[in-house]
């Protein structure tokens, strides 16, 4: 059912997560291709054992520049329909990646964006809700769009949709570049509903306020691109 979609993971120094991450998901999806982003720990290696495609850059470059270089393997694919990007870490559920496919082969929008905020706002930690509000604020009113959220990992992009947007931010700014695309080009979007894993792990590795403030960086950078 699933042929024409690929699972995009960026990875970095993920050696504790990823090899679960990628076993969970191949018991749904066969096609997964990862993007390690200059790991230092032993995340290329288990990768390479892995049955799944992965590129590597050489040295740590960003999540954004991570997702670009997986965005651009994926539209020079033929039996490529679209593309669901997920998180490494494990705080994605793999029936909402199965749900996200199931709709962007249906739906008439181009991009699906995954949103912690309509049912499950409660789950979300303190100080990730606080940062999460105030990126969301900036970036709904610089791209003149309304998301409940604007940096879930979690989406589904036909590849249709991966030839009008154009990703040169590095860093986690990237997210907030997508969908300043998406309005600018007037893109068919839509938003469902997520259910993320907050562990203990997830939450030392997640968006902390020192991020907020780069993304925030980045999107003031980004409002005059293309």
């Amino acid at each position: 059912m699933f042929n024409c979609i690929y699972i995009l993971i960026p990875v970095y120094n993920e050696e504790k997560k990823i090899e679960s991450v990628v076993t969970e998901l191949s018991s749904i999806f066969k096609n997964i291709v990862t993007v390690n982003d200059g790991s230092s720990d032993s995340t290329k290696e288990i990768l390479e054992s892995l049955d799944v495609i992965t590129l590597n850059h050489s040295i740590n470059l960003g999540q954004g520049a991570a997702i670009s270089t997986g965005f651009k393997y994926i539209q020079g694919l033929k039996d490529a329909f679209a593309v669901v990007t997920f998180d490494a870490d494990g705080q994605h559920s793999v029936d909402d990646a199965k749900a996200f496919a199931e709709e962007i082969l249906l739906c008439e929008e181009e991009i699906i964006f995954g949103s912690r905020f309509v049912d499950n706002a409660a789950n979300i930690p303190f100080i990730k809700k606080i940062v999460l509000s105030i990126v969301i604020f900036f970036t709904n009113r610089f791209s003149r769009i309304s998301l409940s959220d604007a940096h879930n990992g979690l989406k589904a992009i036909k590849k249709t949709c991966l030839n009008k947007i154009n990703i040169d931010i590095d860093g986690f700014g990237f997210e907030s570049q997508i969908i300043h695309q998406v309005s600018k080009k007037r893109i068919l979007y839509k938003e469902i509903p997520t259910n993320t894993i907050y562990t203990t792990y997830s939450k030392n590795k997640g968006q902390k306020l020192v991020n907020g403030l780069l993304i925030l960086e980045d999107l003031f950078k980004s409002r005059g691109k293309k």
